[in-house]
């Protein structure tokens, strides 16, 4: 008997270590749960953001090919002026030259067309800012919603970890209180006098159930675990897969951020060179 007390001592310690861990499993849990949810809204907020963005790119555009079109109006009729410049003085013979009217003419014209052009190139170099400082920003929020959507995937890869915690812990405690019983009733059954036999074979066949039990609990929580393993490396490929695609739209950005540098200096040479040139 003293040993008996002894291994219930044991069982009821195991009891209350058990039902701790489990309250301390699903506390968790349900805070991580809260996580996900928190990092779903963030990368539905990411995304939302993302298309607004790119809804605006359309129009904006259309502004910036609208403004080329006008500058590249005005820049041809200066080239096609320019072809026609006449002589700036009429040779007289015997006489000095004079000052040719036509040129007069010709010079006040291309002093309007310059004029016309200033503010188009202005709006041009405007709407081009603003495309870019656009194009910016949305590739600044598809790098913020991957960033959201692999935040997503460590949440939930944690909160699978901590379901099978919780699943594991369950079945300890229910282990742990079915053994604490299982000692209250042989206690009991041993202690009955006279002994009921029948009792005690009933009990003896009870436990063997338990047993098979057991066991079949056993194979299960080996089953769970198996198919959480293979949900939290789903979601770690995921996280990996949209890491690459983020690694990616980086590099990608600084090339065409570099390309609309470089195309915006052969502009502004151009124009540097047409001015000289006029």
């Amino acid at each position: 008997m003293p040993f008996l007390q002894n291994e219930k001592t044991r069982a009821q310690a195991d009891v209350q270590k058990a039902d701790a861990e489990l309250a301390n499993a699903t506390l968790q849990a349900h805070t991580q749960q809260q996580t996900v949810a928190q990092a779903q809204v963030d990368a539905n907020s990411a995304h939302a953001t993302l298309s607004n963005l790119q809804a605006q790119l359309p129009a904006l555009q259309a502004k910036a090919a609208s403004a080329d079109q006008a500058l590249a109006a005005i820049d041809a009729q200066i080239s096609q002026h320019e072809t026609n410049e006449p002589d700036q003085f009429i040779e007289q013979p015997n006489k000095p030259p004079r000052p040719n009217p036509a040129w007069r003419v010709w010079k006040k014209r291309l002093d309007d067309l310059n004029a016309q052009r200033q503010p188009l190139a202005t709006s041009a170099a405007g709407a081009h800012t603003q495309l870019n400082n656009l194009n910016n920003s949305i590739a600044a929020a598809q790098a913020a919603a991957q960033a959201a959507e692999i935040r997503v995937a460590q949440a939930l890869a944690t909160l699978a970890q901590l379901n099978q915690a919780v699943a594991i812990a369950t079945q300890k405690s229910k282990l742990a209180h079915q053994n604490l019983d299982d000692l209250n009733r042989f206690t009991a059954e041993i202690e009955r006098d006279p002994l009921d036999w029948p009792a005690l074979e009933s009990t003896a066949a009870g436990l063997w159930a338990r047993v098979l039990d057991l066991e079949d609990s056993h194979r299960a929580a080996e089953a769970a675990s198996e198919a959480a393993d293979a949900a939290l490396a789903s979601l770690i490929a995921r996280r990996d897969e949209l890491t690459t695609g983020l690694a990616t739209i980086a590099g990608q950005l600084s090339a065409a951020n570099a390309e609309v540098t470089a195309a915006e200096g052969a502009v502004a040479d151009i124009s540097g060179q047409l001015n000289d040139h006029i």
